[in-house]
């Protein structure tokens, strides 16, 4: 699926001038992206795009008498292979498609007082330099469905665009480990049905994005 969609985005890339070629440039929850719109038949559009951005979090919070410093990175990378039907000739679209959701996200704790939960069960003597580490990711073929605003077929210049929609990423998986000794594996299968658990809810991800656009 990635290799489809790599070859499509390069397709589109190399389209010539004629082609009524709109180039965007956007900010959304899916990080800062680039995108190709072209047109594929009368009142549609494709569009291939790419998204990405850093972000970090440091944070100390203290639970059950507990100290923890906590260093989360999320790390937001996707690829969009999406259709666009203008169903009054303009610049509104209802829009749908598939997106290559590589997002995921990177957590380190680092008790600060020698002891540690995991997986319901409080561990001590932990020293500097132990840690435990939750990595989670994301289905990667995601649908997604959503209305926005962009390009007037057939009219060149500058253009605003903006989508609000829905993709579906499935339920985020975690992979729990630790460095620390003597953790048993029973805590730390527990400890990752619990993460898991308490991210089941978040399958559907908003997707809201604004840019402007330029069309040859």
């Amino acid at each position: 699926m990635k290799k489809i969609i790599f070859a499509t985005a390069f397709s589109a890339l190399t389209l010539p001038a004629y082609a009524d070629v709109t180039i965007n440039g956007k900010v959304s929850t899916l990080g800062l992206g680039m995108e190709v719109a072209f047109p594929m038949a009368q009142s549609i559009d494709g569009r291939i795009g790419l998204n990405t951005y850093k972000y970090n979090l440091n944070k100390t919070s203290t639970s059950n008498g507990l100290t923890t410093d906590y260093n989360g990175d999320l790390n937001l990378s996707s690829l969009e292979a999406l259709a666009d039907w203008h169903p009054f000739a303009g610049s509104f679209r209802m829009s749908g498609g598939l997106i290559y959701n590589n997002n995921s996200v990177n957590m380190t704790a680092r008790p600060t007082a020698g002891s540690v939960n995991i997986g319901g069960q409080t561990y001590t003597g932990v020293t500097s330099g132990q840690s435990v580490n939750a990595a989670i990711e994301f289905k990667k073929v995601a649908p997604y469905l959503g209305i926005g605003w962009g390009r007037t077929p057939k009219n060149t210049g500058l253009s605003f665009t903006s989508d609000i929609g829905i993709m579906y990423q499935g339920s985020p998986k975690a992979n729990v480990t630790t460095n620390i000794p003597n953790v048993t594996s029973a805590d730390i299968s527990q400890a990752n049905s619990d993460l898991n658990s308490s991210m089941s809810s978040y399958k559907f991800y908003p997707v809201i994005s604004i840019g402007v656009g330029y069309t040859f």
